[in-house]
């Protein structure tokens, strides 16, 4: 749902906040936060409010907290320019190609072992990711090492903007260069789709904010999590 600037997401069958996000609110907006409340409780779904240093204010925050949310982290966002990608050497041992049509079972499997979620919901990320595959600008990688697939990378790309989207590894598989070779293959194929901007977000100070900062990527800001007690 959309009030004003803030947009409320509610992804079906795949509950719990990564997917379940209000973005854009302001204070400009809080005479919605009630009507937002509500379109959550009334699909019984986990959310949290994530709030931009631009949008940001005391009356803002006041309200949040007497609403009964609290600030539970903070998130970083990465840009950098598109230009010529420096020559990176994958290890040999790891290859990043196209995943096909038919293997989102393997991407569902792969994304919900990386990110610690449960079983319950592989279906869900299996179904919301799949109905993207023949929607344009939508790109989605699967990493392999010795031909087992060990890790998955997602990309947007409209126009001169190219986001990085999802990318996860297999626990057993980390430290090995494989987030390293998806941001990679990724940029370098943003690069020859015509984008001019990379974008993409990781957990402040997490391996994959230290991972975006050695391939270029700049941090542009941080955003504040709020979520309901």
């Amino acid at each position: 749902m959309m009030r004003g600037n803030t947009h409320a997401f509610a992804v079906k069958h795949i509950p719990g906040p990564a997917f379940n996000t209000v973005r854009g609110i302001n204070d400009q907006d809080l005479d919605y936060l009630d009507e937002i409340l509500h379109f959550y409780r009334e699909h019984a779904i986990s959310f949290r409010i994530e709030v931009t240093p631009q949008n940001s204010s005391e009356s803002l925050f006041l309200r949040l907290s007497e609403k009964g949310f609290y600030q539970s982290g903070f998130h970083a966002s990465f840009f950098r320019i598109a230009d010529n990608i420096e020559s990176f050497s994958n290890p040999s041992s790891i290859v990043v190609r196209p995943l096909q049509k038919d293997e989102f079972d393997l991407f569902a499997a792969i994304y919900v072992e990386a990110f610690g979620l449960p079983s319950s919901i592989q279906d869900g990320i299996k179904q919301n990711n799949q109905v993207l595959f023949d929607v344009p600008g939508w790109e989605f990688y699967l990493a392999l090492r010795h031909n087992v697939p060990i890790g998955i990378g997602v990309m947007y790309v409209e126009g001169e903007l190219a986001t990085l989207a999802a990318a996860a590894t297999l626990p057993d598989y980390r430290n090995l260069g494989v987030q390293h070779a998806l941001l990679h293959k990724r940029i370098e194929k943003a690069i020859e789709k015509g984008a001019k901007y990379i974008t993409s977000e990781a957990a402040f100070g997490s391996v994959s904010h230290r991972n975006m900062e050695r391939i270029g990527l700049k941090l542009a800001y941080t955003k504040a999590f709020w979520t309901k007690r």
